[in-house]
């Protein structure tokens, strides 16, 4: 949506986006030529995709946040099954000398259960790494796209409007107010990379906690089977 307002020999443009809203002036009378119609269109344009980053880089960083949290409960349905498998060792329950008819059943139930638990805290953490993959594939196309090679929108690089600031006498366009305007987007826009660097910290941080999971599960996996021998030799 485009508002004008006539103040004085000026007009006031202002370009509601929803990244921000877009001001400056422009001469009440004259045309703007194509070079400065275009450059005014790039300009839009840029706030287009910087809108779309910012979504994006803060939809990505929301799905790693998400899948961290689902991570810390894996994580510590783990923790929970080495303390009680450790709980069990401690009380001498996984003696495998100890013939079957003279563990109580009660007890039997409890390590059949707990052996079972732990196969299945297995196979969702193998499982788990489905999500995982996701973000990782999601996360190399945006390290590609806006971080490994130069960057499609650089608040140290915008070009988009140097004509007409190069031409300034040419232009309908006032120049001051423009370089206002042009100046507050570059800031925005240095946000939305902040927001890039915030979402690299909460991958990173989902990656290394799937890491350590993974390394946990395997540690609870070696150790539970001494469970497996309990009940194959007495069965």
């Amino acid at each position: 949506m485009t508002n004008l307002s006539i103040t004085m020999d000026l007009k006031s443009i202002t370009i509601n986006h929803p990244l921000r809203s877009i001001n400056y002036l422009t001469k009440d009378i004259g045309f703007p030529s194509n070079l400065e119609e275009q450059a005014l269109l790039n300009y839009r344009k840029a706030h287009d995709q910087a809108w779309f980053m910012k979504i994006r880089f803060e939809q990505e960083r929301g799905n790693a946040l998400l899948e961290s949290i689902a991570l810390s409960d894996l994580d510590a349905e783990i923790t929970e099954l080495v303390a009680m498998l450790d709980w069990y060792s401690d009380k001498g329950a996984l003696n495998k000398e100890l013939p079957l008819v003279e563990v109580d059943i009660k007890l039997q139930i409890e390590l059949r259960d707990c052996y079972l638990k732990i196969e299945a805290a297995h196979r969702n953490t193998v499982k788990f790494y489905d999500r995982i993959a996701l973000r990782e594939q999601e996360y190399n196309d945006i390290v590609d796209t806006y971080y490994r090679y130069d960057k499609p929108l650089d608040p140290l690089k915008f070009n988009v409007l140097d004509d007409v600031f190069e031409f300034s006498s040419d232009m309908n366009v006032d120049i001051e107010s423009l370089s206002i305007d042009l100046e507050d987007f570059l800031s925005v826009l240095s946000s939305v990379y902040d927001l890039l660097e915030k979402y690299f910290v909460a991958y990173h941080e989902l990656h290394k906690g799937y890491g350590e999971t993974v390394h946990k599960m395997a540690a609870l996996t070696k150790s539970a089977q001494v469970l497996r021998p309990f009940w194959e030799a007495h069965t």
